[in-house]
């Protein structure tokens, strides 16, 4: 028996209540935007929650940012700026709310985790390239691309569990029959009631259909462009190399590039794609030795 939709939307709930730090991000984006705002009100926000402000200052202390060790938040945010800080939330963020094993899809908390940072720092590339976008707007869409999973995982779980997605049927159908709605619609009610601009909840939710938005979204086009290319995760090792000995990076390019709107419409070729794929991996692979998974 399929979860009703008002026990989906209890579950969804359960999932927003999990942890403060998105509340903490988007009013952290928020202060950002208004001119009146300093040091002192972004690192009062942040050190709201201890574990954000531990990793903060753990990462503001790595050889990444050099100099003079940071021993509170305040200091941190001295230290590497608020643009910067804003940057450390948001990897931290993501990592503390997609860092959890989902069972139902077979994907462990590590694996979800690095999907969801080599998609945003995809985004951000791309909207560099295109400037289509604002980059860091655009690594929060990607950072958030699946997060949508979080909250189908958590229906099921509530409901008793015992459904797996075993890869014999496509993962929307399954998302469909299980609880009655896809990641990606599941993806922007969560963000919703975490409060995320209209957008990027737009965005996460029309990333499968971009075309439905009748007034456009480059982020929504760009998850959707980006899903060619980088399909969600099927229970396996996510891959984080990628290149010509990868050929789901490179030859997928080329794959798409002939019927690919996004790319001719942003006046992208599959090699520029490609480049910017490989010089994602690296930027991923320097995250991970600089701050860790």
């Amino acid at each position: 028996m399929h979860p009703s939709k008002e026990q989906f939307r209890t579950a969804v709930s359960q999932v927003e209540k999990l942890s403060p730090a998105p509340v903490i991000l988007v009013n952290a984006m928020k202060l950002l935007r208004d001119p009146r705002s300093d040091m002192d009100s972004l690192s009062t926000l942040v050190g709201r929650d201890a574990a954000l402000t531990s990793d903060i200052i753990r990462c503001a202390n790595t050889a990444y940012y050099a100099g003079q060790r940071s021993s509170n938040i305040m200091e941190a945010v001295q230290k590497i700026g608020t643009g910067e800080t804003l940057r450390l939330l948001k990897l931290a963020v993501a990592r503390i709310v997609c860092g959890r094993d989902l069972g139902c899809y077979g994907i462990t908390g590590a694996d979800y985790w690095a999907e969801s940072l080599f998609n945003g720092l995809f985004l951000k590339d791309l909207a560099t390239e295109t400037g289509g976008a604002d980059p860091d707007d655009a690594y929060t869409a990607g950072l958030l691309r699946f997060i949508g999973r979080l909250a189908i995982n958590q229906a099921i779980e509530n409901m008793q569990g015992g459904l797996f997605w075993n890869a014999t049927i496509p993962i929307s159908q399954w998302e469909l029959e299980s609880v009655g709605v896809v990641q990606a619609q599941a993806g922007g009610t969560l963000l919703g009631k975490w409060r995320f601009s209209e957008e990027t909840v737009q965005a996460i939710s029309a990333q499968d259909a971009p075309a439905t938005l009748s007034g456009g979204n480059w982020l929504a086009e760009a998850l959707h462009f980006t899903a060619s290319i980088l399909p969600q995760g099927l229970g396996t090792p996510f891959v984080v190399s990628v290149g010509d000995n990868q050929p789901n990076a490179a030859s997928m390019v080329h794959a798409v590039a002939s019927s690919g709107e996004f790319m001719q419409r942003h006046n992208l070729n599959p090699d520029a794609v490609d480049t910017m794929l490989q010089q994602t991996s690296k930027t991923f692979a320097e995250i991970h030795k600089n701050f860790g998974g």
